[in-house]
């Protein structure tokens, strides 16, 4: 007699990204708050009668319970939890902007509650707010801290002085902006908007985008993630983030390792 698999708990989660898996079922790379990112097989999903089919929605808060002790869990119940107001036009592709960074960022089943709580509240912020690139540099910067890639901002490492928004200094990803070393270049009013989350002219905004964006290649670099589709990925996003015209959705992505 087969072995029942234990049941999760009810938990809050919201879907990254999934691709079909046979011919009714789905693969779902999902975001939990107890649990960090899982992978999910939900079974029969694409049949139009299924009880999961309607609540897999992305960027809108679902209640998952699953089973399984493998790599791949099985989604058992899944519900939609209303009210939370949905991300359209530039709002939405900054909402799947972010599904791409936890994707390529953040390991399977590695708990990061406080970011989850980051995620929910900056996609309600979103869907409320026309401040699109405060909003996803605060995210992004959030991402790096609770991944351990905190960005230094206030201060010269060498010299621990204030950092001089009519400076240039050099940034190394791993310690920080001094005005010697090696590192790449970045201006301290760049590294003064981010610290306080203030972008007063769009070139300080297009500058601290691109600064932050080169940040996050560095580390996925480091974690050998640095691949042609990875980028393509993001820097096609970023672009479509910034242009005035109508945008697409990106290509299907593979689930991250």
């Amino acid at each position: 007699m087969p072995v029942q698999q234990k049941k999760s708990t009810p938990q809050r989660a919201f879907v990254l990204h999934s691709y079909p898996y046979k011919e009714t079922s789905l693969i779902v790379d999902v975001f939990t708050a107890e649990q960090g990112r899982i992978a999910m097989v939900a079974k029969g999903a694409k049949r139009p009668a299924s009880n999961l089919r309607g609540a897999l929605l992305s960027l809108q808060p679902i209640e998952v319970i699953y089973s399984g002790r493998g790599e791949v869990k099985t989604l058992t119940q899944a519900t939609w939890l209303p009210g939370q107001p949905w991300v359209t036009g530039k709002a939405l592709m900054c909402g799947m902007y972010m599904n791409e960074l936890l994707i390529k960022l953040v390991p399977r089943e590695d708990p990061h509650p406080e970011l989850f709580e980051s995620y929910a509240a900056t996609l309600l912020t979103l869907a409320n707010s026309d401040e699109h690139s405060a909003i996803l540099r605060e995210f992004e910067t959030s991402l790096l801290a609770e991944l351990g890639y905190g960005l230094q901002l206030e201060t010269d490492i060498r010299t621990d002085k204030p950092i001089q928004a009519d400076t240039l200094y050099r940034y190394d990803p791993m310690a920080g902006a001094s005005e010697q070393g090696a590192g790449m270049l970045v201006s301290g009013s760049v590294l003064i908007a981010l610290s306080k989350g203030r972008f007063e002219t769009p070139a300080i905004a297009s500058e601290s985008r691109d600064f932050v964006r080169r940040i996050i290649e560095f580390h996925l670099e480091r974690r050998n993630l640095k691949s042609a589709e990875v980028l393509h990925d993001l820097h096609a996003l970023s672009e479509r983030l910034d242009a005035s015209r109508p945008v697409l959705a990106p290509r299907p992505i593979k689930l991250a390792p």
